[in-house]
Protein backbone atom coordinates (compact mmCIF):
# COMPACT_ATOMS: atom_id res chain seq x y z
CA UNK A 1 0.00 0.00 0.00
CA UNK A 2 1.22 3.48 -0.80
CA UNK A 3 2.65 5.11 2.34
CA UNK A 4 0.58 8.25 1.63
CA UNK A 5 -2.64 6.24 1.92
CA UNK A 6 -1.72 4.84 5.33
CA UNK A 7 -3.46 6.45 8.24
CA UNK A 8 -1.04 5.30 10.92
CA UNK A 9 2.71 5.83 11.12
CA UNK A 10 4.76 2.66 10.72
CA UNK A 11 7.94 2.36 12.70
CA UNK A 12 10.78 0.13 11.58
CA UNK A 13 11.52 -2.13 14.56
CA UNK A 14 13.16 -5.49 14.92
CA UNK A 15 12.20 -7.50 17.98
CA UNK A 16 10.64 -10.84 18.72
CA UNK A 17 6.89 -11.23 19.21
CA UNK A 18 4.73 -14.28 19.89
CA UNK A 19 1.93 -15.17 17.48
CA UNK A 20 -0.68 -17.65 18.68
CA UNK A 21 -3.74 -19.29 17.18
CA UNK A 22 -5.67 -22.46 17.97
CA UNK A 23 -2.89 -24.42 19.65
CA UNK A 24 -0.02 -23.02 17.57
CA UNK A 25 2.46 -20.52 19.05
CA UNK A 26 5.54 -19.21 17.28
CA UNK A 27 8.15 -16.59 18.02
CA UNK A 28 8.83 -14.33 15.03
CA UNK A 29 10.86 -11.19 14.26
CA UNK A 30 9.06 -7.98 13.38
CA UNK A 31 9.75 -5.73 10.40
CA UNK A 32 7.48 -2.81 11.28
CA UNK A 33 4.70 -1.81 13.64
CA UNK A 34 1.90 0.75 13.82
CA UNK A 35 -1.09 1.40 16.05
CA UNK A 36 -3.14 -0.56 13.50
CA UNK A 37 -0.99 -3.58 12.69
CA UNK A 38 2.31 -5.39 12.51
CA UNK A 39 4.47 -6.86 9.77
CA UNK A 40 6.59 -9.85 10.75
CA UNK A 41 8.94 -12.16 8.91
CA UNK A 42 7.26 -15.05 7.09
CA UNK A 43 6.01 -17.88 9.28
CA UNK A 44 4.29 -21.14 8.40
CA UNK A 45 0.93 -22.14 9.84
CA UNK A 46 -0.76 -18.73 9.57
CA UNK A 47 -2.99 -17.97 6.58
CA UNK A 48 -4.92 -14.94 5.39
CA UNK A 49 -8.13 -14.66 7.40
CA UNK A 50 -6.79 -16.42 10.50
CA UNK A 51 -7.56 -14.74 13.81
CA UNK A 52 -4.54 -14.75 16.10
CA UNK A 53 -3.10 -13.17 19.21
CA UNK A 54 -0.02 -10.98 18.99
CA UNK A 55 1.97 -10.78 22.22
CA UNK A 56 4.63 -8.08 22.36
CA UNK A 57 6.77 -8.86 25.39
CA UNK A 58 8.28 -5.65 26.74
CA UNK A 59 9.39 -7.14 30.06
CA UNK A 60 8.52 -10.01 32.36
CA UNK A 61 5.69 -7.91 33.80
CA UNK A 62 4.59 -5.98 30.71
CA UNK A 63 3.11 -7.79 27.72
CA UNK A 64 0.96 -6.15 25.05
CA UNK A 65 -1.83 -8.56 24.07
CA UNK A 66 -3.64 -7.83 20.81
CA UNK A 67 -6.18 -9.84 18.85
CA UNK A 68 -5.57 -9.55 15.14
CA UNK A 69 -6.42 -10.92 11.72
CA UNK A 70 -3.84 -12.11 9.21
CA UNK A 71 -4.25 -9.94 6.10
CA UNK A 72 -1.16 -11.07 4.20
CA UNK A 73 1.02 -14.15 4.35
CA UNK A 74 3.70 -14.65 1.72
CA UNK A 75 7.46 -14.89 1.33
CA UNK A 76 7.88 -11.17 2.07
CA UNK A 77 6.17 -11.37 5.46
CA UNK A 78 3.11 -11.91 7.61
CA UNK A 79 0.88 -8.87 8.10
CA UNK A 80 -1.59 -8.77 10.99
CA UNK A 81 -4.30 -6.12 11.24
CA UNK A 82 -5.16 -5.32 14.86
CA UNK A 83 -8.79 -5.91 15.82
CA UNK A 84 -9.07 -5.75 19.63
CA UNK A 85 -6.86 -4.77 22.54
CA UNK A 86 -7.56 -3.57 26.04
CA UNK A 87 -6.80 -0.05 27.22
CA UNK A 88 -3.58 -1.01 29.02
CA UNK A 89 -2.20 -2.78 25.94
CA UNK A 90 -3.17 0.19 23.75
CA UNK A 91 -1.37 2.60 26.08
CA UNK A 92 1.81 0.51 25.97
CA UNK A 93 1.56 0.13 22.18
CA UNK A 94 1.10 3.87 21.69
CA UNK A 95 4.14 4.62 23.86
CA UNK A 96 6.21 2.00 22.03
CA UNK A 97 5.32 3.52 18.66
CA UNK A 98 5.92 7.07 19.91
CA UNK A 99 9.31 6.18 21.41
CA UNK A 100 10.49 4.67 18.13
CA UNK A 101 8.95 7.34 15.88
CA UNK A 102 10.79 10.32 14.45
CA UNK A 103 7.77 12.49 15.36
CA UNK A 104 6.13 11.37 18.60
CA UNK A 105 3.56 14.18 18.51
CA UNK A 106 2.29 12.96 15.15
CA UNK A 107 1.25 9.66 16.74
CA UNK A 108 -1.19 11.39 19.10
CA UNK A 109 -2.54 13.58 16.29
CA UNK A 110 -3.31 10.43 14.25
CA UNK A 111 -5.73 9.36 16.97
CA UNK A 112 -8.09 12.22 16.07
CA UNK A 113 -8.95 10.64 12.70
CA UNK A 114 -10.44 7.20 12.02
CA UNK A 115 -8.06 4.42 10.99
CA UNK A 116 -10.67 2.90 8.67
CA UNK A 117 -13.05 4.07 5.97
CA UNK A 118 -16.62 4.42 7.18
Amino acid sequence: MDQNKRRRTRIQVEFTVKLSKSGLSVMVETQNLSLKGILCNSVEGFAVGNICEVSIILSEDVVIHIEGKVVRSDESGLAVDFIVMNEVSFTHLRKLVQYNSTDADAIDSELTSPAFDA
